[in-house]
């Protein structure tokens, strides 16, 4: 007989929620009205290098904050059985870019860089944009989160046969196997002695929920040399109906 939950679960988790979500948007709103408080109190004082340095603080917390709320909609979306892809054509190099364009100020802060290896074209696909950006962006964040400073983050995108194939590799600690049957649910986290940026645990459910609405599916290995990587494959077949 299947286990359903308690109350006293549905209780815990709550709390759980509550008390990691409150931390989450604490921690960025705190690090913006103090940059903005002090933009605003010395900015004639300030020479335009610190001004930069207190605005891309700024870009980067407001990048946390809106990631953030992002995932929060779309689980609340899943749960309330209201998710759904809404598909048209797209080039799946303009939603990586998008993507890319949202987590660069962490890549900024954190010295690393991006390095991606593609075919020369692409075929087009009947998609949904705004959630495959998505799907780049926890993805993208986790692998930044979760590598060393000064390093880069790989990014494949390769068609075989019928199935689109994107990797998405870290140089992290990687991902021990007792742990990746539960990664991909709500409110896990991996943390790490090396690094504070745990996040509230939402990321990869999203992202899991989108690749099968795409009909897709992803996965995680040990990437050679350390870290992980996670690959999705999607059906073309299926993506393009």
């Amino acid at each position: 007989m299947e286990n359903k939950p308690t109350q006293s679960t549905f209780e815990h988790l709550h709390t759980y929620f509550l008390a990691n979500i409150s931390h989450e948007f604490r921690t960025p709103l705190s690090a913006l009205s103090a940059s903005l408080e002090i933009l605003l109190a010395e900015f004639d004082y300030l020479s335009p290098s610190d001004q930069r340095s207190l605005l891309k603080s700024m870009q980067l917390s407001t990048t946390s904050l809106q990631t953030l709320v992002n995932n929060l909609l779309e689980s609340t979306s899943i749960e309330a059985g209201h998710f759904v892809i809404r598909r048209r054509s797209v080039q799946l190099n303009v939603v990586l870019a998008e993507a890319v364009h949202i987590v660069q100020p962490l890549l900024d802060r954190r010295s690393q860089y991006l390095v991606l290896t593609q075919p020369f074209k692409l075929p087009n696909l009947e998609a949904d944009p705004i959630r495959l950006t998505q799907v780049f962006i926890n993805l993208l964040s986790n692998a930044s989160k979760y590598s060393p400073q000064e390093q880069k983050i790989d990014v494949g995108i390769d068609v075989i046969g019928d199935q689109l194939l994107i990797a998405v590799a870290d140089r992290g600690q990687g991902i021990p196997e007792s742990e990746r049957d539960d990664i991909f649910g709500y409110f896990t986290r991996l943390a790490r002695e090396d690094t504070d940026q745990y996040g509230a645990g939402l990321g990869l459910s999203v992202v899991k929920n989108i690749v099968e609405g795409h009909g897709g599916q992803i996965s995680i290995d040990d990437r050679p040399g350390g870290g992980s990587i996670f690959w999705i494959t999607m059906p073309l077949t299926e993506v393009r109906k």
